[in-house]
């Protein structure tokens, strides 16, 4: 079977126009044609059935059932040439998102460095719902993340680091601060929120927490920037949910409060890999420093 057949009928599908396919990919109409005919002939069934009377052109379910299975069968050839394009270079696609870089990975920065790894790392800094989207992709090929539940995929390889859980932030100023009581979150009906929100797995935490308790949050502020996110609720805008370690001693007017009643989620950090990518050797090497990252350990430096 031609890869280049599934791609003319995959545009086919969608266009169900043979004139406009051809000129898309710059071949003769009769090309499409016979593209469509040898797939008929592969899988001995009628794909396309074109209505001359009323100039229709329209796919039966056979049609559609390697319609749908084309796409994964593209997405597979793309991430191949991606891997072995990979395979001649010296760079490691990793994926690491801010909050991880900034509390874990220093601990193993050194260490990299002197295996001569960290000079080869080509980051990818985003947050770690976009990253797995990379890893599907074949854009990064190992990345640190973070999940509300371990992740359990057969898709993945995956080296669980552990867990750290998440808090109520607040300004120094806001009545909640005066209390050494962990906070019930059913309590925070009232209050204003801000949410980190896009590549970050906060906002996701957030929701299930408010759906959890019936409260439909008053969300005053959405903003990806974790700065601007803290500097909000500093000045006691609104409060809101983070990873506990990212609240430090230097963040001077920030209260840090831990959850009376929290549900059975946390931030689970994990290295992960596509179970089908083969890792080159230094590839390996990165997979065992990183795993001796020490999850809860902030303070910085190789452990």
């Amino acid at each position: 079977m031609n890869t280049r057949d599934l791609s003319y009928f995959r545009v086919l599908v969608e266009k169900r126009n043979y004139t406009e396919v051809a000129e898309m990919f710059s071949v003769s109409q009769p090309t499409i044609t016979q593209a469509v005919k040898r797939l008929e002939k592969e899988f001995n069934s009628k794909l396309v059935h074109v209505d001359r009377v009323h100039q229709k052109t329209e796919i039966t379910r056979s049609g559609y059932l390697l319609y749908e299975k084309s796409k994964i069968i593209q997405k597979n050839i793309d991430l191949a040439r991606k891997e072995i394009k990979a395979s001649d270079s010296d760079k490691i696609k990793f994926g690491l998102p801010p909050i991880i870089g900034t509390l874990y990975f220093p601990q193993v920065v050194q260490r990299l460095a002197q295996e001569s790894l960290f000079q080869r790392l080509q980051i990818s800094e985003s947050g770690s719902s976009e990253l797995l989207d990379e890893l599907d992709n074949g854009n990064v090929d190992i990345a640190v993340i973070a999940t509300i539940k371990p992740i359990q995929s057969p898709k993945y390889e995956v080296e669980y680091l552990g867990s750290r859980p998440f808090s109520v932030i607040v300004s120094a100023k806001n009545p909640l601060a005066q209390s050494a009581e962990p906070v019930d979150f059913k309590n925070l009906m009232s209050e204003k929120f801000i949410r980190l929100t896009g590549k970050y797995i906060h906002s996701q935490m957030l929701d299930d927490y408010c759906k959890f308790y019936g409260i439909e949050p008053e969300i005053v502020y959405d903003t990806p920037d974790i700065s601007w996110f803290k500097s909000l609720i500093r000045a006691d805008v609104g409060i809101g949910i983070l990873v506990k370690d990212e609240v430090s001693p230097y963040d001077k007017d920030l209260v840090c409060l831990d959850i009376a009643d929290p549900l059975p989620e946390s931030f689970n950090i994990s290295v992960i890999h596509r179970k089908s990518y083969i890792l080159k050797p230094d590839e390996q090497k990165l997979v065992e420093v990183l795993k001796q990252m020490n999850i809860g350990n902030t303070n910085g430096g190789y452990y």
